[in-house]
C-alpha cells in the first residue's frame, strides 16, 4: 500500500462560485496557483521546494490535471497526477484529488481537501528515505499547493463583480 497523504484549507465563500470556477477552467486555477506555471494545457509544471537541515531542497515537477466532476450537491473533485520531470525513477508519482465541498451556507465556508497517495521509488533503501525524510517533503509539497490553491480562488473570487458574489 502507499504512502498517504492528506490536506485540507478554508475559504471563505459559497462552495457553487468555487465550483463554478473550477468547472469553467480548473487548469488555469491551478495554473495561477503554481509559482512556475507552464503554458501547457493539460500539464502544470512547478519547482517543489522544502528546507531541511539548513539545506534546501528542490524539484521540477509536471502535475496533470483531469476533469472537473461533481460528486454530490455540494462536493465535487478535480483528479491531479503528478511526478518528477527529470529522474522519475528516484522520486514517486503522486495522484490525488482536490475534493471541494461546502461546509456551511452562512456563513459561506468550503473546504478544499487534497488526498493522495504514492509509492516510495527504489524499494527498501526508497522506504528507508522515505521514513526519514522524503515523507516530510511529500507533506510540505501537498501543503504548500493546497494552501496557493486556496489562495488562488479567494483571489479570483474577490475579483468577481460585487453582483456576482455572495
Amino acid at each position: 500500500m502507499g504512502r498517504q497523504l492528506h490536506c485540507y484549507a478554508y475559504v471563505e465563500a459559497p462552495w457553487d462560485q468555487i465550483s463554478r470556477l473550477l468547472a469553467e477552467d480548473s487548469r488555469s486555477v491551478l495554473q495561477h496557483a503554481t509559482v512556475d506555471a507552464a503554458s501547457q494545457a493539460d500539464q502544470l509544471s512547478r519547482t517543489l521546494k522544502l528546507k531541511v537541515g539548513g539545506f534546501e531542497i528542490a524539484k521540477d515537477v509536471t502535475i496533470e490535471v483531469g476533469e472537473f466532476s461533481p460528486r454530490e450537491l455540494t462536493r465535487s473533485v478535480v483528479p491531479l497526477r503528478w511526478h518528477a520531470e527529470r529522474g522519475r525513477m528516484l522520486f514517486p508519482y503522486l495522484a490525488a484529488d482536490l475534493e471541494v465541498s461546502a461546509l456551511s451556507l452562512d456563513p459561506p465556508l468550503t473546504q478544499l481537501t487534497v488526498t493522495g497517495s504514492y509509492e516510495p521509488p527504489l524499494g527498501l533503501l526508497g522506504a528507508g528515505a522515505d521514513r526519514l525524510l522524503l515523507h516530510r517533503l511529500a507533506e510540505a509539497t501537498i501543503h504548500r499547493f493546497t494552501y496557493e490553491i486556496a489562495d488562488e480562488l479567494r483571489r479570483l473570487i474577490d475579483a468577481l463583480p460585487d453582483d456576482e458574489r455572495f
